[in-house]
């Protein structure tokens, strides 16, 4: 490969990094009051996200479940067992919960979503040198400007039959291309900062 096709190709996988979306959790927390997740294969968890818009909602659901049902558990979108007009009375979603045989909980609900604007030196510098020896810089494009959507979501774990939330997570991501990629991505690192703590048995 010669050295310009490299340079060529080096680019395009830089250039396909920086479009991938990016998510790390800023904050966590674990209640000390809790036991460790005791979910074992087969074991109903539900998956909920809160968005206002129902067919957003019923997509993002479904991912999340899928994720659940990926790690061995069976995930149930919330939206099979609380219809939309049930999610506020907090009584009625508790039996709907119970009446479905859900053992645990993952929420996921939006905290903020921010346009982000920033300035990155742009590749197109050159340099001249005039005459009396002083070098002096051509800036033809001398900032690059580039946008981003930044979306912080709150992820919650309960365990119903210890009826206690077990795990909170506040994350940031960039740039998300799609709801459903955004909730997997979540879901996995969930799990990793589950593991990492020992809050899964």
């Amino acid at each position: 490969m010669t050295t310009t096709n490299r340079a060529a190709l080096m680019a395009v996988f830089a250039l396909a990094l920086g479009a991938c979306a990016s998510t790390k959790f800023n904050a966590t927390w674990e209640n000390p009051e809790a036991k460790a997740l005791s979910f074992k294969a087969g074991d109903k968890v539900l998956a909920t996200v809160a968005i206002n818009n129902e067919g957003m909602r019923r997509i993002a659901e479904d991912s999340l479940a899928s994720a659940i049902s990926a790690r061995g558990l069976v995930g149930v979108p919330s939206y099979t067992v609380i219809p939309t007009g049930l999610t506020k009375d907090k009584d009625k979603a508790k039996a709907a919960v119970e009446k479905a045989g859900a053992v645990g909980a993952v929420v996921m609900r939006v905290l903020a979503k921010d346009k982000v604007t920033s300035a990155q030196l742009s590749k197109s510098y050159s340099y001249t040198v005039t005459w009396d020896g002083d070098f002096g810089w051509s800036t033809p494009n001398p900032m690059d400007m580039r946008s981003d959507t930044v979306v912080v979501v709150e992820t919650l774990v309960y365990d119903l039959r210890q009826d206690k939330l077990v795990w909170a997570g506040q994350s940031q991501t960039t740039s998300p291309s799609k709801i459903d990629s955004l909730i997997k991505e979540l879901a996995g690192q969930t799990a990793q900062q589950l593991r990492s703590r020992g809050l899964v048995k």
